[in-house]
Protein backbone atom coordinates (compact mmCIF):
# COMPACT_ATOMS: atom_id res chain seq x y z
CA UNK A 1 0.00 0.00 0.00
CA UNK A 2 1.53 3.50 -1.32
CA UNK A 3 0.95 6.23 0.82
CA UNK A 4 -1.80 8.45 -0.24
CA UNK A 5 -3.20 12.18 0.92
CA UNK A 6 -6.88 12.61 1.71
CA UNK A 7 -8.03 15.65 -0.68
CA UNK A 8 -12.04 15.32 0.53
CA UNK A 9 -15.28 14.53 -0.28
CA UNK A 10 -17.61 14.91 -3.23
CA UNK A 11 -21.65 13.88 -3.31
CA UNK A 12 -20.78 13.16 -6.87
CA UNK A 13 -21.90 16.95 -8.02
CA UNK A 14 -18.53 18.65 -8.17
CA UNK A 15 -14.94 18.25 -7.06
CA UNK A 16 -12.14 20.30 -7.59
CA UNK A 17 -8.30 18.48 -8.11
CA UNK A 18 -5.64 21.11 -8.45
CA UNK A 19 -8.08 23.93 -10.23
CA UNK A 20 -9.75 21.45 -12.36
CA UNK A 21 -13.85 19.87 -11.64
CA UNK A 22 -12.88 16.08 -12.39
CA UNK A 23 -16.96 15.45 -12.68
CA UNK A 24 -16.92 17.90 -16.11
CA UNK A 25 -14.37 15.62 -17.82
CA UNK A 26 -14.20 12.30 -18.62
CA UNK A 27 -12.36 9.81 -16.20
CA UNK A 28 -9.80 7.32 -17.64
CA UNK A 29 -9.11 4.60 -15.62
CA UNK A 30 -5.71 3.24 -15.67
CA UNK A 31 -6.53 -0.17 -15.12
CA UNK A 32 -4.97 0.09 -11.19
CA UNK A 33 -6.29 0.28 -7.93
CA UNK A 34 -4.66 0.48 -4.27
CA UNK A 35 -5.75 0.29 -1.03
CA UNK A 36 -6.93 3.73 0.71
CA UNK A 37 -7.56 4.64 4.67
CA UNK A 38 -10.83 6.41 5.28
CA UNK A 39 -9.75 9.26 6.97
CA UNK A 40 -12.06 9.35 10.08
CA UNK A 41 -12.48 5.54 10.73
CA UNK A 42 -9.07 4.15 8.64
CA UNK A 43 -11.19 1.18 7.63
CA UNK A 44 -9.60 0.04 4.08
CA UNK A 45 -10.83 0.67 1.06
CA UNK A 46 -9.97 0.05 -3.00
CA UNK A 47 -10.46 2.80 -4.82
CA UNK A 48 -9.53 2.78 -8.64
CA UNK A 49 -7.22 5.34 -10.01
CA UNK A 50 -8.11 7.97 -13.15
CA UNK A 51 -6.58 10.32 -14.89
CA UNK A 52 -8.48 13.41 -16.88
CA UNK A 53 -7.05 15.82 -19.15
CA UNK A 54 -7.72 19.62 -18.80
CA UNK A 55 -5.68 21.48 -21.40
CA UNK A 56 -2.20 20.54 -21.57
CA UNK A 57 -2.95 18.98 -18.30
CA UNK A 58 -2.83 15.47 -17.09
CA UNK A 59 -4.25 15.12 -13.00
CA UNK A 60 -4.26 11.36 -11.79
CA UNK A 61 -6.31 10.78 -8.58
CA UNK A 62 -7.30 7.48 -6.57
CA UNK A 63 -11.47 8.31 -6.00
CA UNK A 64 -14.01 5.69 -5.25
CA UNK A 65 -17.20 5.93 -2.90
CA UNK A 66 -17.36 5.15 1.10
CA UNK A 67 -20.21 2.78 3.20
CA UNK A 68 -22.46 6.47 2.86
CA UNK A 69 -21.84 7.17 -0.69
CA UNK A 70 -19.73 9.80 -0.56
CA UNK A 71 -17.27 9.93 -3.04
CA UNK A 72 -13.66 10.27 -1.81
CA UNK A 73 -10.50 11.59 -3.03
CA UNK A 74 -6.56 10.92 -2.78
CA UNK A 75 -3.59 11.58 -4.54
CA UNK A 76 -0.40 9.93 -4.12
CA UNK A 77 2.21 11.47 -1.43
CA UNK A 78 5.14 12.48 -3.08
CA UNK A 79 8.13 11.84 -0.07
CA UNK A 80 10.07 14.90 -1.46
CA UNK A 81 7.65 17.28 -1.67
CA UNK A 82 6.91 19.17 1.82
Amino acid sequence: MKNYTFLGYSNGNRFCIEGVDVFSHKWQTLGECDIVLAPETKKPYSFSVYQVQSGSRCITFLAGRFDDERWGFYSERKDDVF
